[in-house]
């Protein structure tokens, strides 16, 4: 009986970190921003967004595993997130103010720049990094 009980805890504790690890899926398969977005609501919930997410230390490894810039859930009408949250946060790489927030319509970010944010082409295939919602 106790060895059940002590099996069915390691059990529910290994699920657990399972799932947690599957918060965030880094896509390596380059695609446009577009097609990044279509993938992630298709397939888990959207593209990353949202300032929550971004100071996730979860979020922060699995962008680190990631070979260059990659696609997240920010873009340009007026800047927006991809699930529709309030975009108030700025964290733009010093050279992109030079070059303007405006010189692109979507934003990348890599390792390369301590995380800090580019603007880029929408066009332009990228890897990217969906979430799932809890």
């Amino acid at each position: 009986m106790g060895s059940q009980i002590i099996f069915f805890v390691l059990l529910s504790i290994f699920l657990q970190t399972r799932n947690i690890a599957q918060k965030y899926h880094l896509i390596r398969e380059e695609k446009t921003w577009q097609e990044a977005q279509s993938y992630c609501r298709e397939k888990h919930t959207d593209l990353i967004s949202g300032m929550k997410q971004l100071q996730d230390g979860e979020l922060e490894e699995v962008m680190n595993s990631a070979d260059g810039k990659t696609y997240f859930g920010l873009f340009r009408d007026t800047w927006r997130w991809s699930d529709g949250s309030s975009f108030s946060f700025r964290h733009w790489n010093k050279w992109s103010i030079n070059e303007g927030p405006n010189s692109g319509r979507c934003a990348v970010a890599g390792i390369d720049d301590e995380g800090r944010w580019k603007t880029d082409s929408c066009d332009q295939k990228k890897p990217f990094i969906c979430y799932n919602a809890s």
